[in-house]
């Protein structure tokens, strides 16, 4: 199936989703029926990449992909990977057409009335990406107003500038790439967003040596795994198969593969200065 059909039965799946689960919800398959039947029902957003999305042979991969296949592994069964929408996650959950579901799933007070969360992936972190040249310390460099930022247009960064550090020139450009692009010319100084999004299209401009800062704002954040409330075993098969894969630096690996940098630094390290690999 085509990226264009699939994102068209997705769509058509958001807007049936009242119907289709307006009846009682259907009881989610247990970790013994999981094991018993060889494979777990992972759901993942091909519309978030590099979370999720499709390569040029039509198969889904990205950060969702590889911990599920490395979380269905450790369960000792075989993925299988559900499409869902960011509006379908949940519900899909709740409805047991998958046992788990990933996505970008941040954990909020009114999700987590309606399905449990795993121990977060990640959380979600703004960060100060600038040229080696700039010489870019801070965030009180920022609020100065001496430093020219380069955003990309609508992203929540904006409005964290336009609150923190509005003395601080702006120039809005239409995409990542565009504003990594101009950043490694010298049309800026630096950018701020949540690093998970804008990481990777570092890559692309190695000669700017970038140097990444966090730890200057709250995380915006923590991104999970949802189960269904009633697995209380799955749960804690997750959380406990989450935690070995820290341990081991499975996650670690998968993060920098997708994103382009390296995790968040331990607490007590903010601030920090690091650079893009």
């Amino acid at each position: 199936m085509k990226r264009r059909a699939i994102c068209m039965v997705l769509a058509a799946t958001v807007l049936s989703a009242p119907a289709v689960f307006a009846g009682p919800a259907a009881r989610a398959r247990a970790l013994a029926d999981i094991r018993a039947g060889g494979h777990l029902n992972i759901g993942v957003n091909p519309a978030l990449p590099p979370l999720a999305d499709y390569d040029s042979r039509n198969a889904l991969e990205g950060f969702d992909v590889d911990v599920g296949t490395a979380l269905a592994a450790r369960l000792g069964v075989a993925p299988r990977f559900v499409p869902v929408s960011s509006s379908g996650r949940i519900p899909y959950l709740m409805a047991g057409k998958v046992d788990v579901v990933l996505g970008g799933l941040t954990r909020t007070p009114e999700r987590a009335a309606a399905i449990a969360f795993s121990t977060p992936l990640y959380a979600e972190t703004f960060a100060i990406v600038a040229p080696a040249a700039a010489r870019v310390r801070g965030f009180d460099d920022l609020v100065s107003g001496r430093v020219r930022m380069v955003e990309v247009r609508g992203s929540t960064a904006v409005a964290f500038l336009r609150a923190h550090a509005p003395r601080a020139p702006v120039l809005l450009l239409g995409s990542y790439p565009d504003a990594v692009r101009a950043l490694a010319q010298g049309r800026g100084d630096a950018m701020v967003d949540v690093i998970e999004y804008v990481g990777r299209f570092l890559a692309a401009e190695p000669q700017a040596d970038w140097t990444i800062l966090r730890g200057f704002a709250p995380a915006a954040g923590a991104d999970c795994v949802g189960v269904a409330q009633s697995d209380a075993d799955l749960l804690r098969q997750v959380d406990a198969t989450l935690a070995a894969m820290r341990r081991d630096g499975t996650i670690g690996r998968i993060y920098r593969r997708w994103f382009g940098v390296p995790p968040a630094a331990p607490a007590g390290t903010a601030g920090t200065a690091e650079t893009a690999p």
